[in-house]
């Protein structure tokens, strides 16, 4: 597997979970938790979890963008449903690559119609990768581990 789409998202000065949980058997308190052990700056983002690790979490990826600012460089990870996925890889896209470095679509966030909504500009990483396997390969391509 390519390490160069692991290098571009991990590139990224600000990190965000969609799909992140207080409920710690659900992958989105997984992978929040695997950002904040690897000291980078994540945001969960949950429209019913207030906080996650005693992080404030934003409602929604507008809030969350308005809350970064305008010129920040954001990778996101999915584990939503795809139907939740879909419409936040839409957004994303429309927000384009220049501040999108990377959308990371965890197993099971996805379907046909969610990569189809990513377009073919987005830095999508999907097709079964998990950032809790791969996540430290791309720390290392960036030097950030």
């Amino acid at each position: 597997m390519s390490v160069e789409p692991l290098r571009k998202f991990f590139s990224a000065a600000q990190y965000a979970v969609v799909g992140a949980s207080t409920d710690t058997s659900k992958y989105g308190n997984k992978i929040l938790k695997w950002y904040v052990d690897h000291s980078l700056p994540a945001t969960g983002v949950n429209p019913r979890e207030p906080t996650v690790y005693g992080i404030k979490s934003a409602p929604s990826l507008d809030a969350l963008l308005s809350q970064i600012g305008p010129n920040a460089q954001l990778s996101v990870s999915i584990v939503t449903p795809p139907r939740v996925s879909e419409e936040a890889v839409r957004q994303l896209a429309e927000i384009g690559q220049d501040k999108i470095k990377g959308v990371w679509l965890q197993p099971g966030s996805f379907d046909k119609s969610t990569l189809a909504a990513a377009g073919k500009d987005l830095n999508v990483i999907a097709g079964g990768r998990c950032v809790l396997v791969e996540g430290e390969a791309g720390l290392h391509a960036v030097g950030k581990l």
